[in-house]
């Protein structure tokens, strides 16, 4: 949510400052206007609802993710091609008491955003676990 403010916050103030220099016709409160929807769809709803589309499952074979809102993306990771997993604490997450973990493989890293730090230190671990076995050939 932070990510999306911070690109929709800096647009609402520009768009203001043009809607202050137009003056106060109609077109002024329009721009207004589409600066206020701006705010509360791409800063507010878009992240929350990709919030709640967001699915992860630790599986013994695989990492499925799902997420998106208006395009939904699926990555399956297979533990067999995990490298490393790390749990990442950040600023912002040290506020709200989360943390993520990222998932790294020879083609790039994905991440589990949004754990509670217990949480996200049972999921790297778990991972790593799996990560360890020995292929069976």
């Amino acid at each position: 949510m932070v990510g999306s403010l911070a690109w929709a916050v800096p647009t609402a103030i520009g768009a203001f400052t043009v809607a202050g220099v137009i003056g106060g016709d109609l077109l002024a409160w329009a721009i207004r206007v589409a600066a206020v929807a701006v705010l509360v769809v791409g800063g507010v709803a878009l992240p929350l609802l990709r919030w709640r589309r967001w699915r992860y499952e630790v599986r013994d074979e695989e990492l499925d993710l799902l997420r998106g809102a208006l395009v939904v993306t699926r990555t399956v990771v297979p533990m067999t091609r995990v490298q490393h997993v790390d749990t990442i604490r950040t600023v912002i997450g040290d506020l709200f008491d989360l943390q993520s973990v990222a998932v790294h493989t020879a083609a790039g890293s994905n991440a589990i955003p949004a754990l509670r730090p217990a949480e996200a230190a049972a999921i790297r671990d778990r991972i790593a676990q799996l990560a360890r076995r020995p292929d069976e050939l």
